[in-house]
């Protein structure tokens, strides 16, 4: 089943052009529900339109796929819409701010409305406190940390105002990190795309996004649609782009990482040796290749997480699930314990808890 997963997504991206063989009724409900698992279900609907009839699912599969489709392209086009929103209002409110992940990343799809939305994440430029007052005069603020807060701005779409794009638990590589992102920042205010709103270029989201699946690596899991939005953005990219991200990953030591995930780039959807940023490396991207088909998308899927009641329970469990993770990259996992205890202490003096 995993094999004719696989070979559905790549049919859906267009680097294969049909099936090994034609799945069974009951396969074709398993392949549904595990790219439900992987947030991919809409874009494996493309794979079922270019597939020969005799592949394809039988009509009740196929019209429950269909209907999801549908949905989730009603989604995208209101996320659309409220990211314009926001943006214009941070506007008004005298913050520049651009759209991270998400939105922004889909406009890098064939099909942009069928990537699997969630909530919007919009990084403000300014003063915490100022921000933070901001948005209580226009709405409910909830949880803050050092990257972002919660903002119930609209009464259907979770919103994360990010103060920082990222960070590592390593305080040295988070200091090199955070020295970039001033660089790299006031570009990235600046990039408009097509719909209207502004979201990093390609440059940036060669770094960015691979960051972003290294942190949800640890703190809940990865699914393959955030390997999948890397897929597109090394796509979009070139030669000199690539040269200019491995350089600034290596300085933040993630060599071993980016090895692993142009190993699952390959291997799941194929990409052309053109667009590698390095050499894979076999033994750690089986290693993450194992952890996506597992813990599906966010780690939602994950029989080994145990979700705890508080934040403290909830802590320690992360840090136990982590421990799986020390012998492959120990330069930010054994930093972890102490930062969460720093955070813990920050947010405390600051009022947030």
């Amino acid at each position: 089943m995993q094999d004719l997963f696989i070979e559905l997504l790549q049919v859906a991206i267009g680097t294969r052009d049909s099936l090994s063989r034609a799945p069974s009724s009951i396969e074709w409900q398993s392949l549904y529900e595990e790219g439900q698992r992987q947030a991919v279900d809409s874009i494996l609907l493309e794979g079922i339109e270019r597939i020969p009839d005799n592949q394809r699912p039988p009509k009740e599969i196929l019209l429950q796929w269909i209907g999801t489709g549908e949905l989730l392209k009603q989604q995208n086009k209101r996320l659309n819409k409220a990211c314009i929103e926001l943006q214009t209002f941070f506007a008004n409110s005298g913050f520049n701010s651009c759209i991270l992940k998400g939105q922004g990343n889909a406009l890098l799809y064939p099909s942009p409305l069928l990537r699997q939305c969630g909530d919007i994440d919009i990084w403000v430029d300014g003063d915490r406190y100022t921000i933070l007052g901001i948005l209580r005069e226009h709405g409910n603020v909830g949880s803050v940390d050092i990257k972002h807060c919660d903002w119930n701005y609209f009464q259907d779409t979770p919103v994360e105002v990010h103060f920082i794009p990222t960070w590592f638990y390593n305080p040295f590589t988070n200091k090199k990190l955070q020295n970039w992102v001033k660089e790299q920042k006031d570009i990235q205010f600046n990039s408009e795309s097509e719909l209207g709103f502004t979201r990093p270029n390609i440059s940036f989201n060669l770094v960015y996004i691979l960051i972003h699946i290294y942190r949800h690596l640890f703190d809940e899991g990865i699914g393959l649609r955030q390997l999948m939005d890397y897929y597109y953005v090394l796509k979009q990219s070139t030669v000199e782009e690539h040269q200019e991200a491995m350089r600034v990953l290596c300085s933040l030591k993630m060599k071993q990482f980016v090895g692993a995930a142009m190993y699952v780039l390959q291997k799941v959807f194929q990409l052309d040796d053109g667009y590698l940023m390095c050499q894979p490396l076999q033994k750690d991207g089986q290693f993450l290749f194992n952890e996506i088909m597992r813990a599906g998308n966010f780690g939602h899927y994950d029989e080994r997480n145990h979700r705890q009641h508080g934040r403290l329970a909830n802590g320690i469990e992360n840090i136990r699930r982590n421990l799986r993770f020390v012998g492959r990259y120990p330069q930010e996992i054994c930093w972890m314990p102490a930062w969460k205890i720093w955070h813990w202490c920050w947010r405390k003096r600051k009022g947030y808890i």
